[in-house]
């Protein structure tokens, strides 16, 4: 069979898909491309019907193309379509998941998968509570009941593990929905929010060291004793306002081991000494040393140090108090 001429107006920028959207435009078209066209030679001259039946042939050959070249278009517009929508929500940067109203996974892209650490294919068709920690199981449950029997959108969030056991929060917001055969359906997003999380625990524990710190400064404060801290590893991070006052030399200059040049030369090696023995080997410290105070005069002081161990067992500080010996009342004689 002989194929339809080309026409160079099918198929261009001036007739898209609205221009011939209908039989109506489609055959109105036709029309006018076929008045553009130069018949064909026919040789002996028809009858006027056959000339009819001609044109309407022709006029139908040329709707066809018509159809065609739309189709083609919107083959293509589906094409771009599909390529849109992976872009969008495949490789979206947040989990989209698609479950049933019972709660098994009917679809999921890229960044879910990568979310649970397990792979697409292994996830659909499996219920989305195999990967919730048991504690929180209820509160996903209520959630989805509570979305299923409203219809209103549900925010909450709740722990999850991944393939090796690592749980982690995550932020879900959920609605509902109908698939492509009107089946209920629930969408979610679920967004990892492990590190707020986190930041939050952090703040928290600040806020609760601080007001732990403040309590017990204010009661060291208030002892008698010159009183200060190190670190685990025993250098002095805190000089309490009694050995300030007594030495009369800033904090700045004590932390560290600077402390040690304000005990007597003959005590001071032996203070250290002891100083690092006890911390090494986490034992309480304690002995007599004397202390220069501000004034230039040396007194003898108990000295005390005592490991602060964390419910690991672990030391994290250490609390020293020094009590001076020749500062006491003389006691008085008996009668």
């Amino acid at each position: 069979m002989k194929e339809p001429p080309k026409d160079p107006a099918v198929g261009s920028a001036s007739h898209g898909p609205a221009a011939i959207s209908s039989p109506e435009a489609l055959r109105h078209r036709a029309d006018e491309i076929m008045q553009d066209r130069k018949p064909e030679p026919l040789g002996e001259l028809p009858p006027a019907d056959t000339r009819q039946v001609i044109h309407e042939l022709r006029v139908h050959q040329i709707e066809l193309e018509l159809q065609n070249e739309e189709l083609r278009r919107t083959q293509e517009s589906l094409e771009a379509s599909r390529s849109r929508y992976f872009d969008l929500y495949d490789l979206a940067p947040v989990s989209y998941f698609t479950v049933s109203e019972e709660g098994t996974i009917l679809e999921v892209n890229l960044s879910g998968s990568r979310l649970l650490d397990v792979a697409r294919d292994a996830l659909v068709g499996r219920p989305l509570n195999l990967f919730i920690l048991p504690e929180d199981q209820d509160s996903f449950y209520l959630a989805t009941r509570q979305l299923v029997n409203t219809e209103r959108a549900q925010a909450f969030e709740l722990r999850m593990n991944r393939r090796d056991g690592q749980p982690f929060w995550v932020w879900i917001e959920a609605t509902a929905a109908q698939d492509d055969d009107a089946n209920p359906v629930l969408r979610m997003v679920l967004t990892d929010i492990t590190a707020r999380k986190q930041t939050e625990q952090a703040l928290r524990t600040a806020d609760a060291l601080r007001d732990s710190w403040t309590y017990y400064r204010q009661m060291i404060e208030s002892l008698p004793q010159l009183v200060w801290t190190s670190g685990a590893g025993g250098e002095w991070d805190y000089l309490g306002p009694q050995w300030l006052q007594y030495t009369g030399f800033p904090a700045d200059g004590q932390k560290g081991l600077g402390w040690a040049r304000q005990l007597h030369p003959d005590d001071r090696a032996a203070a250290i000494s002891s100083w690092n023995h006890a911390v090494a080997a986490g034992t309480a410290l304690a002995g007599e040393y004397r202390i220069r105070r501000h004034d230039g005069a040396f007194h003898r002081f108990a000295w005390r140090a005592v490991p602060l161990r964390n419910e690991m067992g672990t030391i994290t500080r250490w609390l020293g108090t020094n009590t001076d010996l020749e500062d006491q009342a003389p006691a008085e004689p008996d009668a």
